[in-house]
């Protein structure tokens, strides 16, 4: 055990962002932190609100403990799907593996010291997730010492059996993979099922619970019991109910008694996670750098063509689409994700038996004008958003690390290089559009032309978000980093990003809000006002960003 703690101690310090140790940084980082606390803050109050409403709404029926299983079950969720993107690169695409393997440690010690370092950052989406939700319920209920004391063990303790969850499903799988030549091909793919696997899994689960419960049954239990709510929305995660039991009965000796008992399933999944470790990891690392390449002859026509003159913007953009395909953790973390986040938009829906029918009611709205242009606008900000969470652009330069150097010896100018870096993340933006608008199109039944506008109207924004992450990842690119993860996962640019997006969401949607609501009246004004502001931050891409791309030095 000392050793994991020794080795967890060297991979902080030699990490990045605000846990790496580094001294003379400390203003810098505590600036960031307080640029994003400002950014975020309308979205926070947004969420404090909200929570607000929901506890005064569910402390009429005495069953305001729900909503602190809710919050834990939702955020437990949230941290499984973030963790099973994050540890197939930590624990087996990190570059520190190939050096950590010849030392003399087990291999319990390498897998307990990863899995800390990534419960370290899984804080970071947990505090966004849970931490307004506990403050809030605490000043609304008027909690004491004690809740505020045990509602910080809840939230170190939480992410404990996500992660182990997500840990055991990527090692199976990397053992299981663990042969054969296009072994990568094979992970991808794995991975992409293992994920699509656990949702689907936990859906199923979702939809037969809350299909064992008829409307009267629910009101009943309501009526008999204060926490049968809490014992509904907590089948996802059973674990949570403890813990929202300990922060309810805080004040009596029970809730120290299911505290403990929180903690105690954490530790034993942990215990669990690490001798089963112990078996798979070494065997699913072995040769983890080991590639192969397929010999085929090339007809005289095939190499003219390979070999041919393209446009610099294309062969460049090309090559930044092989790059993030090919590496795991670029393809797991950008790629991947604009496919899931249109679907993860409707997993509640997915979860209930009736869901389809009761949201269906929902496009009826749609065929009206002025709910059809508020729906333009909605949609909007959800295009921006799920462009910005691929963060491809946001992560542009930084993801070439000390390679980035090469682009200033090419014979291809710097405004063409940016214009290829924006290619990859507008397509995929566009890419999660469409799906989104797919899905809507199976479940709301909205008319054609509301999408098509929909899409026509979110195209700026799609771009605007773009030229955003080129624009702050060419002024703070990330390129000194040993593992593909830390350059997309550990990069403050892609919160930066997300900050923009909130800063501009909420006054977009005001303004929607203020005008006379049309479908075509917003789609035109969305449209038109993007479209200017990206001709702007072109131009400025254009004058300014050769420049900044000279002075960034090694």
């Amino acid at each position: 055990m000392n050793r994991t703690w020794k080795l967890t101690k060297v991979l902080m310090k030699n990490g990045s962002g605000l846990l790496s140790g580094k001294r003379g940084n400390w203003w810098k980082n505590a600036l960031i932190i307080l640029l994003l606390a400002v950014a975020f803050f309308p979205m926070i109050s947004g969420y404090v609100m909200g929570v607000m409403g929901l506890y005064d709404g569910l402390a009429a029926s005495g069953q305001q403990s729900a909503l602190l299983g809710m919050g834990m079950a939702i955020a437990s969720m949230g941290i499984l799907i973030f963790a099973l993107f994050y540890v197939l690169t930590v624990y087996y695409y990190s570059q520190d593996v190939e050096h950590l393997l010849p030392l003399p440690l087990k291999p319990s010690d390498i897998l307990g010291a990863k899995f800390l370092v990534t419960l370290v950052y899984e804080y970071v989406p947990t505090a966004f997730l849970l931490l307004p939700l506990l403050i809030t319920y605490g000043v609304k209920s008027g909690a004491g010492p004690l809740y505020y004391l045990y509602a910080a063990v809840v939230f170190l303790t939480l992410p404990v059996i996500p992660l182990v969850i997500a840990s055991l499903v990527a090692m199976l799988f990397m053992r299981v993979t663990s042969v054969g030549k296009s072994r990568d091909r094979l992970r991808l793919i794995s991975g992409v099922i293992g994920i699509a696997a656990v949702i689907g899994v936990q859906v199923a689960i979702n939809r037969n619970n809350a299909g064992e419960h008829s409307f009267e049954q629910l009101a009943q239990m309501l009526i008999s019991d204060n926490n049968a709510l809490l014992s509904l929305v907590t089948r996802l995660f059973p674990n949570t109910r403890l813990g929202a039991l300990a922060l309810v009965e805080s004040g009596a000796l029970a809730g120290l008694w299911y505290l403990l008992a929180f903690v105690l399933v954490s530790a034993v999944f942990a215990a669990g996670f690490v001798m089963l470790g112990d078996r798979l990891y070494l065997k699913g690392v072995m040769g983890i750098s080991e590639t192969a390449a397929r010999r085929r002859r090339v007809s005289g026509d095939e190499f003219d063509k390979l070999t041919g003159r393209r446009s610099p913007v294309l062969a460049f953009a090309s090559k930044e689409w092989k790059v993030l395909l090919r590496t795991p953790a670029f393809f797991l973390n950008c790629v991947l994700s604009c496919f899931l986040f249109p679907l993860l938009v409707f997993i509640p829906v997915l979860s209930r038996p009736d869901g389809f029918e009761t949201v269906g009611e929902w496009g009826q709205f749609l065929q009206k004008d002025a709910f059809a242009g508020i729906g333009v606008a909605v949609l909007f900000v959800l295009a921006i958003f799920m462009t910005v969470m691929n963060s491809v652009s946001a992560t542009a330069f930084s993801r070439d690390g000390q390679s980035f150097f090469v682009n200033k010896y090419l014979p291809v100018s710097y405004v063409q290089i940016i214009a290829a870096k924006v290619v990859p993340g507008t397509i995929l933006g566009i890419i999660s559009m469409l799906l989104l608008c797919a899905v809507l199109g199976l479940v709301f039944h909205p008319p054609l032309q509301f999408l098509v506008i929909a899409l026509l109207a979110s195209l700026p924004g799609i771009v605007f978000l773009n030229l955003i992450g080129i624009m702050i990842d060419l002024r703070m690119p990330k390129l000194d980093w040993d593992s593909e993860q830390k350059a997309v996962k550990q990069n403050w640019n892609t919160l930066f990003s997300l900050a923009a997006v909130v800063v501009i969401a909420a006054p977009t949607l005001y303004l929607v809000f203020q005008v006379t609501p049309s479908l075509y009246g917003i789609s035109l004004l969305l449209f038109g006002l993007f479209a200017v502001f990206d001709l702007v931050l072109w131009r400025v891409l254009v004058t300014k960003g050769p420049e900044w791309m000279e002075k960034i030095k090694s």
